[in-house]
């Protein structure tokens, strides 16, 4: 009962984002993942927003849930729910230039 919440007490929720400044390893900014987009980025951030908000709900939440404020960042089921959001966002702008 404690890590749960503990859990949303910092992230607002199962799928509700960040609350509060994240804790990244660098300070600078990164370009974002999406192929020719020149958006910069936080580090603690996984796209630009406009991106970002290009990725269904349900995928968006299952990132967050993955995440748990960075435990998660490298397990397996975080890394398949980066891969599923990133590839949502290829398709979107793929059907848009069609």
């Amino acid at each position: 009962m404690t890590s749960q919440l503990a859990s949303r007490a910092v992230t607002g929720g199962l799928g509700r984002g960040p609350r509060g400044q994240l804790n990244t390893l660098w300070s600078g900014v990164d370009p974002c993942p999406i192929t020719e987009c020149e958006g910069k980025i936080d580090p603690s951030r996984l796209m630009c927003r406009a991106h970002w908000y290009m990725v269904p709900k349900i995928l968006r939440d299952r990132v967050w849930e993955t995440w748990r404020s960075g435990q998660g960042a490298f397990c397996l089921e975080h890394q398949d729910a980066v891969r599923v959001a990133t590839a949502a966002v290829l398709t979107a702008i793929g059907d848009l230039a069609d």
